[in-house]
């Protein structure tokens, strides 16, 4: 009698616990407790970044000079994750998280030298500087990710996104600031226009509108959907910026172009452009027949793009501005050409001389030369490896993955993004890292990365058992 080797029992295992998690979203109709109350820890970071939408008084969003409460769930949650690691030590190990692990501990190489250097108190900047704990999100992300809580996130945010979007969109139209964390200045535009500039106050709006047109993309239009798509695209619409028009429209061509290309059916395609069709119809009577002062709008957006070309053209306004700073960033690199000028207290501190003030400007602008400047060639060749890389990553999971949900979804978001950033955004990006390390979008999507690809590896494992000749065993 013959045994056959091929340990079926493991491999059904194996198998119902890949289908069973292929949507973070609805795999578990109950959800942990615990996913629960992580998610909840993850949104309040994000309430009280944003000042709590107004919601609360100054007093209980700042508890210490400018640490605000969510510094403190930062920490908690990042020290919590860590005690939590052995749900996620296989992410954590992963090959595809090397890079991001080097990256974290040169980060804390340089806050060690710039503290020596700068003579601060070590502790007090420890706790202050941002730049370390958003980077570290990256593990709460990835203990969230396995939980499952992901789907969970989503919902907390979704409310609140409404609301600073409504705000946001009533702030550009009249010019009163309605949330805290708010600036609003009059711009003039060619033709005698004059427009308010709303910076600051949307709440994951762009990830929504796009997130909409991905689901009509793969499944189909739904008109009760539309009014949130209208209400998450105006604000970007409103806030005149150019960068954020070119990045919408990228992202919408290669959210429809990925799906056909995917499908491989010219029929998917000409499906998609009629969806885009139909939205637009409806966002142009929605912006020409419903929002207050329509005509003038229409016309103000297009002297913005008349005014973005003669910039482009002659090197002044936005662009005559990062040429500038990139010189005056490119002149503090100088200084350090191998590690930077580290992490300055002018990151803590606010600027307190007129060359602090031309840096500290220059390095909320832009990414690159900002890299460059405070970590040095080592920093920026750190930067350009994490954008290669993980665009190189995302594009082949994205080819293997047959699974259209929620995780795919962020890591088509985060394949746009590295390329946009690199290839096209002329607001001279070049890389997605930026002085605040991964920053806790960037962070995520790292997350979710590393999520699919263990799933993926453990998946062509099963398929490679399986395809194994049977071997006979003595009874």
């Amino acid at each position: 009698m013959l045994r056959i080797a091929s340990n079926k029992s493991n491999l059904r295992v194996i198998r119902a616990s890949i289908n069973g998690s292929r949507d973070l979203v609805s795999a578990k109709p109950i959800l942990p407790q615990n996913a629960k109350l992580l998610a909840w820890g993850i949104f309040l970071i994000f309430f009280f970044e944003n000042e709590a939408l107004g919601i609360l008084p100054q007093d209980l969003v700042f508890i210490y000079r400018n640490v605000r409460v969510s510094d403190f769930l930062l920490y908690a949650l990042t020290i919590y994750s860590i005690f939590c690691s052995k749900e996620y030590l296989d992410l954590f190990r992963s090959k595809s998280f090397v890079i991001v692990k080097y990256m974290l501990l040169f980060f804390i190489f340089e806050f060690f030298i710039s503290s020596i250097v700068y003579k601060v108190n070590i502790i007090e900047y420890f706790f202050r500087l941002k730049i370390l704990w958003m980077s570290m999100l990256v593990l709460p992300y990835m203990l969230l990710l396995r939980r499952g809580g992901v789907g969970y996130l989503i919902k907390l945010i979704l409310p609140v996104a409404i609301i600073s979007n409504i705000f946001y969109i009533l702030s550009a139209t009249t010019g009163v600031a309605l949330l805290p964390n708010m600036d609003i200045v009059k711009q003039d535009l060619p033709g005698g226009l004059k427009v308010y500039r709303v910076y600051g106050g949307t709440f994951f709006g762009e990830i929504f509108f796009l997130g909409f047109i991905f689901n009509w993309n793969e499944t189909k239009l739904k008109f009760t959907q539309i009014p949130l798509a209208i209400l998450f695209i105006v604000p970007h619409i409103l806030a005149f910026g150019r960068n954020a028009w070119v990045f919408l429209s990228f992202a919408i061509v290669f959210i429809i172009f990925w799906s056909s290309f995917k499908k491989r059916n010219f029929r998917t395609l000409l499906r998609q452009v009629i969806i885009i069709l139909v939205f637009g119809l409806v966002f142009k009577y929605f912006f020409t027949q419903v929002l207050p002062e329509s005509e003038k709008l229409t016309s103000a957006i297009d002297a913005r793009i008349e005014q973005g070309q003669e910039d482009a053209k002659y090197g002044e306004g936005t662009f005559g501005t990062r040429l500038a700073n990139i010189k005056a960033l490119i002149d503090v690199w100088y200084q350090n050409p191998v590690f930077g000028i580290g992490m300055h207290p002018l990151w803590v501190i606010k600027p307190l001389t007129a060359e602090e003030s031309i840096i500290a400007w220059g390095f909320s602008d832009i990414k690159w030369a900002s890299i460059l400047a405070a970590y040095g060639i080592v920093g920026f060749a750190f930067a350009i490896s994490f954008q290669l890389y993980y665009i190189f990553l995302t594009f082949r999971l994205l080819i293997k993955i047959s699974d259209i949900n929620l995780n795919y979804f962020f890591l088509l978001l985060f394949l746009i993004i590295l390329l946009y950033d690199s290839l096209i955004n002329y607001a001279y990006m070049l890389t997605s890292v930026n002085l605040l390390g991964l920053g806790y979008m960037i962070s995520f999507y790292v997350a979710n990365v590393v999520l699919l690809y263990e799933k993926e590896k453990i998946k062509n494992k099963i398929q490679k058992n399986a395809q194994l000749p049977l071997q006979k065993i003595p009874q």
